[in-house]
């Protein structure tokens, strides 16, 4: 069930509840699609809310220095902000979240396991 999302420049930043944690995942705001290299699997919600809204005020700075834009230090500072409320979060609850290539593994791995036990 997706419970928040979180608008970068070019991407959406979606937290969804699963049964095994927080899912965060982002889809490009042009064509709908998700970006499987770019999820995270959190054990908290307020670790993966805070992750969602870092990745977002990353994408919104990325992106000025690329086009430019004046107010450049405003975005800089928000995104420094979001990094230390994620980190600060992050490290309390002690919930590094499991990237989207290690999730893939573990996941395949699992469905092989229950393939094995079934025959």
């Amino acid at each position: 069930m997706l419970i928040a999302s979180t608008e970068g420049q070019g991407w959406c930043y979606e937290v969804i509840a699963q049964s095994d944690g927080f899912l965060v995942q982002a889809r490009d705001l042009d064509t709908g699609e998700v970006s499987l290299n770019e999820t995270t699997l959190f054990r908290t919600s307020p670790v993966a809310l805070a992750y969602a809204d870092m990745a977002a005020a990353a994408d919104r700075f990325a992106a000025s220095r690329l086009e430019e834009v004046e107010d450049w230090q405003v975005l800089a500072d928000d995104y420094h902000h979001e990094l230390d409320r994620f980190t600060t979060i992050r490290d309390r609850l002690s919930d590094d979240g499991v990237g989207g290539d290690l999730l893939r593994c573990s996941r395949a791995g699992s469905l092989r396991d229950q393939a094995y036990r079934l025959h």
